[in-house]
């Protein structure tokens, strides 16, 4: 059936969302102010007069404030509805707002937190609101001879003539790097690639059925065809089961912050973890660093990664004690931060936290500051482990606002009071939104 209806606003999965007849009503490619024609299932959810809709775009009669014409040739209804970004068609200051309630909504329905709004920081922008990804997981379409994304909530390829989220050395690597790994015998089930604006390079991760000696001969014809047209460098072969193996040399460097090379570098891999926006990336950490004030301070990292923001710790910190597991990330972070005043430890962050609350006498290692920024699925049981060290201030960076909101509720539990909170947009065009909180003790 067809609806007209008013959208009211963005939604954190990415749509629009309206209401008919007391019902939300969820709308991809639509903007706040639009009115718009709609198609929803003739047979909406049984038994359940209130549940939401999720209809399709069918005509646009009338524009709001915040709609922009999409740069994109594949994004949209009228494109290839490209699965990569949902925002185009909505202005920068209006993503912002969206991603700003989301963290909002999140924390209040979530950790049942009521902040005071002295809390809440304005949120931040990307630099950059094209050509920002420095790195992208994408898929080989055999047929066609490229690497594509996938169009929205599906497994069709979209023939990209190109993306304008990557970066152009970047983007120069995705467009030759498909035919080149049809020529060299390859197949791999899914392919990220990363480009360093300072080396001028990029890497490739390939994951295959197998990476043996076989592989590992093509994935070298490979480099050669792409090392002086695109910069390709190296690769990671990465196979189930076995250890990642590498061809030429896919370790990148990247500048800490873009265009300032004396702020520092940082190593990077394809198979490791990395912001892609490292532009705002840099915005991250200035913000989490003015908030955490670790000067002078025993700073406790949990979940360093590569050191991402080990590095700008341990410039202003008194020391710096980083816990990740053991694998390429750690190793990475190492490397970059070999004399530094900081001491790695390899493992699972919140059981070794609790190991070290456990010490006791003039020998007990004690913080000052702690910051975590842990995966996508949270850090469950912080704030008993903050709580036990005596840590009395940290800085959550979460890229999730609902773990993040399950989670601030266990700190507040802990005796832990959120201080302040700040929405960071890290992926224009898109929902995701990354959170700072800074929680201190009592």
């Amino acid at each position: 059936m067809r609806l007209t209806l008013q959208i009211d606003d963005l939604a954190p999965g990415g749509e629009g969302v309206g209401a008919s007849a007391g019902r939300a009503v969820f709308v991809p490619f639509t903007a706040p102010g639009d009115r718009v024609v709609v198609e929803v299932p003739d047979r909406p959810l049984a038994g359940n007069a209130r549940a939401a809709l999720h209809g399709e775009l069918v005509e646009l009669l009338a524009p709001g404030p915040v709609r922009e014409a999409p740069p994109c040739p594949h994004f949209g209804p009228e494109g290839d509805r490209c699965g990569g970004c949902e925002w185009q068609h909505a202005s920068a200051l209006a993503q912002l707002a969206a991603k700003g309630r989301t963290l909002r909504e999140a924390v209040r329905r979530i950790a049942r937190l009521d902040l005071p709004a002295q809390a809440w920081r304005p949120t931040l922008a990307s630099p950059a609101q094209l050509r920002y990804r420095s790195r992208a997981k994408l898929h080989l379409d055999r047929a066609a001879g490229r690497l594509v994304f996938f169009r929205r909530r599906s497994h069709e390829p979209v023939p990209l003539r190109e993306c304008l989220l990557l970066q152009p050395g970047l983007e120069a690597l995705r467009a030759a790097l498909g035919p080149a790994i049809l020529a060299a015998g390859l197949s791999p089930r899914e392919v990220a690639i990363e480009w360093s604006e300072h080396d001028r390079r990029g890497a490739a991760l390939l994951r295959l059925p197998a990476a043996g000696d076989r592989e590992a001969q093509k994935g070298e014809a490979l480099l050669a065809a792409l090392a002086a047209p695109v910069g390709l460098a190296g690769l990671v072969l990465e196979a189930e089961g076995a250890p990642p193996r590498l061809v030429g040399d896919p370790v990148l460097r990247h500048e800490r912050v873009p265009g300032r090379p004396s702020a520092g570098l940082s190593r990077s891999r394809p198979d490791v973890f990395q912001q892609a926006n490292r532009g705002a990336n840099a915005v991250l950490v200035q913000a989490a660093l003015e908030l955490l004030r670790p000067e002078g301070e025993d700073v406790l990292e949990l979940f360093c990664g590569a050191g991402n923001f080990t590095g700008p710790l341990a410039a202003l910190a008194r020391s710096v004690s980083a816990v990740e597991v053991q694998g390429p990330a750690l190793e990475l972070a190492r490397a970059d931060l070999a004399g530094a005043p900081v001491r790695f430890f390899a493992g699972d962050a919140l059981p070794l936290a609790r190991a070290l609350a456990r010490e006791t006498g003039p020998s007990a290692r004690r913080f000052g500051a702690a910051l975590l920024d842990p995966p996508r699925e949270g850090a469950k049981g912080i704030g008993a482990a903050l709580r036990d060290l005596g840590v009395p201030r940290a800085i959550y960076v979460s890229c999730d606002p609902a773990t993040l909101a399950r989670d601030l509720q266990g700190c507040v539990g802990a005796g832990y009071a959120v201080e302040a909170i700040q929405a960071v947009d890290l992926f224009p065009q898109t929902h995701h939104v990354e959170g700072l909180v800074l929680l201190r003790a009592g």
